[in-house]
């Protein structure tokens, strides 16, 4: 995973983007019995991993590679609207 932080250009940025990732998918968890938290967390992975596509089309990766950050910017957002509408 380092090598590829680096590819992406975020090698400085690793630590930072993992704790992000890390609170954010515990939240998700928490959030089984917080809706609230799970709609700040779902919402919040929705733009990590929309950024991580952004990232993707930048460095000009083939769909193949955008492929998971492209399902789990999906999947968090359909976590978000369900979450937002209880």
């Amino acid at each position: 995973m380092i090598l590829e932080y680096i590819r992406w250009g975020y090698r400085k940025q690793r630590y930072l983007i993992g704790a992000f990732q890390f609170i954010a998918g515990t939240c998700l968890i928490i959030g089984i019995f917080y809706p609230k938290v799970l709609s700040l967390a779902s919402i919040f992975l929705t733009v990590i991993m929309s950024a991580a596509v952004l990232v993707r089309v930048k460095i000009k990766d083939g769909i193949y590679k955008m492929l998971p950050a492209i399902l789990y910017a999906v999947l968090n957002f359909i976590i978000f609207y369900n979450s937002f509408l209880k």
